[in-house]
């Protein structure tokens, strides 16, 4: 007969009373003798599984069936970190003897990943790196990553051949040199990133132009690049990344749908977004060293996006933002549909979310990502600082996103983080006012944060607390919804 368990699972049980019935159930399976499943696994299995397995464990396996003694050969997924293992050292005593040693075994192909991580490298590698990116270049690799270290300013030269893989669909590269000799001809090429490189606007659009299919472009400190303009219509993701860009003046795009801004920027004057109008997600999560700077900065880029639907802001602009509000800037959210937040949920964040809920008139979606406090502070001015101060006693203003529009809010962190007090007063705000709200799901890491090895009970017990005080909240919305989600199951109230 067949029984339903507490989980919904459907466990089987033969209805038969036959005492043989039972005694051919509890033997123990025969043995397998000389069979060996294992290398029973189709080709197609076996490279799938090594995918997900780092290099040095790939050929560990090895030892597992005479079949996979050489089966590692074949993998098209080749990984290389010199922080590897210290069990491969006694047979490895260095980084490059290891890559060759695997490269000369390598039957396969074809290869998919081919990634190098050095943390240190000397110029006597680099006729290495010729060697090894060129193995890549037989093998119609797909995917390429280059990355080595930064801080030794030991630029390595990309040789010209590279320039002209066919089947390359992603792209990453670290500490290099780029010198466009020869045209780009990279006609598969979807993803790029180049990091810590000089370049120019002449090399920058060569790349473009040479990668006729490309969608995402990241810059990761990379200097030298006054004009980022990028006429191609397949490019609809720009990534800047850190503050390599001093002398960068402007962007245009106007096919771009999402730009992402992040890291710490050094700028010695504003750029400015001159055509971003297909923009539909921006992302501004980065600071500035000079707050006069940044702050005009900011006040422009948010300018340009006022048409934006989605805009994630991180910790330092939102206190930037909430300055802007307290010096009576109008309002460049008015519009947005789709907010991020990545900050912290305290005594002092509480009036700075409460200014952008007042002047997001049109938000439908509210998402805060509980993070830790900004060490990069913006410093008001003695005025704006009184006024903020007065509004850490109230919440003042018409919140018309409130009252016609906020539908959905998530709010997502570790556990530990949950129980603040500044955090439950949002939540209890929210369901208190929210006249549409839909849902409001809570999304709980219950991963130990960094310096805990687990969560203690307290944690845990506190999190309960916290589930129990958010239901007892009244609900301005009779349709709201309050949704804990965490890694083990979804629990609705």
């Amino acid at each position: 007969m067949a029984e339903t368990s507490a989980h919904g699972a459907i466990r089987l049980e033969s209805s038969s009373g036959d005492p043989r019935n039972r005694a051919k159930r509890s033997r123990p399976p025969p043995p397998m003798g000389a069979r060996d499943l294992i290398s029973d696994l189709p080709d197609a299995v076996i490279h799938h599984i090594f995918s997900f397995l780092p290099l040095e464990d790939v050929v560990k396996t090895g030892v597992l069936s005479k079949r996979w003694q050489s089966t590692w050969t074949t993998t098209a997924h080749l990984v290389f970190d010199d922080l590897r293992p210290r069990d491969l050292e006694t047979y490895y005593p260095d980084f490059p003897s290891l890559v060759d040693s695997v490269l000369i075994r390598c039957t396969s192909p074809a290869v998919k990943r081919f990634h190098i991580t050095i943390s240190k490298h000397y110029e006597a590698y680099w006729p290495k790196f010729d060697l090894w990116l060129r193995f890549a270049e037989g093998r119609r690799v797909e995917d390429l990553r280059l990355r080595l270290d930064a801080q030794q300013e030991c630029f390595y030269k990309l040789p010209r051949f590279l320039y002209c893989l066919s089947r390359l669909v992603r792209l990453e590269v670290w500490s290099c040199f780029l010198s466009l000799g020869t045209a780009v001809r990279w006609p598969c090429l979807k993803v790029l990133l180049l990091g810590c490189a000089e370049m120019s606007d002449d090399i920058l659009e060569g790349i473009v132009r040479g990668s006729p299919v490309l969608e995402s472009l990241e810059l990761n400190y990379c200097g030298g690049v006054k004009n980022i303009i990028i006429h191609s219509t397949s490019v609809k993701q720009l990534i800047l990344v850190d503050g390599g860009f001093s002398d960068l003046e402007k962007i245009w795009a106007p096919h771009l749908l999402s730009l992402r801004v992040s890291g710490i920027w050094c700028l010695h004057s504003m750029f400015r977004l001159d055509d971003i109008s297909s923009l539909v997600e921006a992302d501004l999560d980065f600071w500035v060293s000079g707050d006069g700077i940044g702050r005009d900065l900011l006040k422009e880029l948010l300018e340009k996006l006022r048409g934006v639907s989605t805009i994630t802001i991180g910790h330092w602009c939102l206190q930037v933002l909430s300055a802007l509000e307290i010096e009576g800037v109008s309002s460049p959210l008015s519009k947005c549909q789709n907010l991020i937040l990545h900050a912290p949920v305290s005594q002092w964040e509480l009036p700075r979310i409460a200014y952008i809920l007042r002047s997001s008139q049109c938000l439908e979606k509210l998402a805060i990502h509980l993070t830790c406090s900004c060490i990069f502070k913006f410093k008001l001015d003695e005025e704006s600082t009184e006024r903020f101060n007065e509004d850490l006693l109230s919440w003042k203003g018409n919140f018309q996103c409130l009252a016609k529009h906020l539908k959905r809010v998530e709010i997502i962190g570790f556990a530990v983080s949950l129980g603040s007090k500044h955090l439950l007063a949002l939540i209890k705000f929210l369901l208190g006012d929210a006249l549409v709200l839909e849902k409001m799901i809570i999304k709980v890491d219950l991963h130990a944060q960094r310096g805990q090895k687990h969560l203690e009970a307290a944690d845990l017990s506190k999190l309960l607390g916290v589930y129990l005080d958010v239901l007892s909240y009244q609900r301005a919305s009779q349709n709201a919804e309050v949704i804990f989600n965490y890694s083990l199951e979804e629990v609705s109230f």
